[in-house]
């Protein structure tokens, strides 16, 4: 296949990408393990892989580059989850924001557009902390465009970069005692790093029709269990996040957000665009959050983790088998909590918002919102990607999961758990056996 190597185009940037994106596939698990900061949850792996499924499933390769980043760019802040995932995606939109219309990136521009993305990784996060992937982010780029004006062959100025990214993630513990402590890289970093590494593969012998099976198979390969202390104080229970677009495009509403919500907790990230933000904080109260940013514009996505199961999963895992339910269950927190179940919410819908059952919505709300309006709340089941990215996670804690729901022929639940369950336990080639409760 004959191109230019001078210059980066939209189609070989987006295979390249996949490319990375298997790679995150392929050593998920492992990143899962090392999972020590911010706090030791074991999910970044899970967090990474669902970013990049959603990016190359929703983005189409086009020639012109400025057009492919903003796709990719685009589908990344939808279907970031987790720390790394809302923080990679900000380095892709500040990409493709600071394109300035070029077809195609020559070698110089290329440099100068991921030193200035890294810009905008930074100045997502409340309290960036070195150590972590936007070090290895600023230290390859900052290396890259240092170097650009000795290479006239795009493929060979990638190569010679990885060296640098690669030391980079290995002094991540230098930089962050709590990773010293764990004999462990910063998981995020790594990702990084992995995703890079499967770029350059690409860029050296790639093959188009090999990497466009990613779309569909992500392989999974077993790494050795990485035990590291478990000395992590969880400063607030519970990882949130959210996609919240505006009518009105205007660059204030960033500033407006991280005023509202950064006093709620930390970790606070505020990525993407004046039109579209993606935000992810660690609260102890997820109902309370929503309810300030509820009028500030449409929220059409949310997300809640328990960092506290989570880190019992690592750490106190009582049982071989997970067993995961949703929410018309309606079991005891205690409950769930002495018996580690694992509890997928619906969606509750009232008037123009939506909530989290029992999750992003407090009982005592609801019933004040159904006395005084006339519109009645519905529901919806939780959806395919709500138990995939479950499942996902639970494959690399558990030996085996079992999944259990009311009938189906009254919901859709089950149906979605199902598949959901199917498709994982055969990448993972894990045990996932789901039933209903009849």
């Amino acid at each position: 296949m004959d191109f230019d190597r001078s210059e980066l185009d939209g189609k070989r940037f987006y295979y390249s990408f996949i490319a990375g994106a298997q790679k995150i596939f392929d050593h998920y698990n492992n990143l899962n393990k090392i999972n020590v900061f911010p706090v030791a949850d074991g999910d970044t792996g899970t967090n990474l892989a669902s970013t990049m499924r959603s990016i190359i499933d929703t983005a189409i390769p086009t020639d012109n580059i400025k057009v492919t980043a903003e796709a990719l760019a685009d589908a990344a802040l939808i279907g970031a989850r987790g720390n790394s995932g809302i923080i990679f995606a900000q380095f892709l939109y500040g990409f493709s924001n600071e394109i300035k219309g070029e077809k195609n990136l020559t070698i110089e521009a290329f440099a100068d557009v991921i030193n200035k993305a890294v810009k905008y990784a930074y100045e997502a996060i409340a309290n960036p902390v070195e150590g972590t992937m936007i070090t290895v982010m600023r230290e390859w780029a900052e290396y890259v465009y240092s170097i650009k004006d000795k290479f006239t062959d795009f493929n060979d100025l990638i190569a010679t970069s990885y060296a640098t990214a690669l030391q980079s993630l290995k002094d991540t513990p230098k930089k962050l005692e709590v990773l010293a402590k764990a004999h462990v890289v910063d998981a995020g970093a790594k990702g990084f790093v992995l995703f890079l590494e499967g770029m350059i593969e690409f860029f050296k012998h790639g093959e188009l029709k090999k990497l466009a099976v990613a779309r569909n198979v992500n392989k999974v390969k077993e790494f050795e269990e990485v035990v590291h202390d478990e000395d992590t104080v969880i400063t607030h229970r519970y990882c949130t996040e959210a996609l919240i677009s505006f009518e009105n495009e205007d660059p204030a509403n960033k500033e407006k957000m991280k005023s509202l919500i950064e006093n709620c907790g930390d970790s606070l990230v505020v990525a993407g665009s004046p039109k579209k933000l993606r935000i992810h904080i660690h609260t102890d109260n997820p109902a309370d959050m929503f309810f300030k940013i509820k009028d500030i514009g449409n929220i059409s996505y949310k997300k809640v983790d328990d960092m506290v199961m989570q880190s019992d999963i690592v750490h106190h895992r009582k049982w071989k088998t997970a067993i995961v339910t949703d929410s018309t269950c309606d079991l005891p927190k205690e409950f769930i909590e002495k018996y580690q179940i694992h509890v997928v919410p619906l969606t509750v819908h009232f008037e123009k918002d939506f909530y989290l059952d029992s999750v992003t919505i407090k009982p005592e709300d609801f019933y004040n919102m159904m006395t005084e309006s006339d519109v009645r709340a519905t529901t919806s089941q939780p959806t395919y990607m709500d138990f995939t990215n479950k499942y996902n996670y639970l494959a690399s804690h558990y030996e085996n999961i079992i999944g259990l729901h009311i009938t189906k022929h009254m919901s859709g639940t089950f149906s979605n758990s199902s598949k959901s369950a199917h498709a994982v336990a055969e990448r993972q080639n894990k045990d996932i056996a789901v039933f209903i409760t009849d």
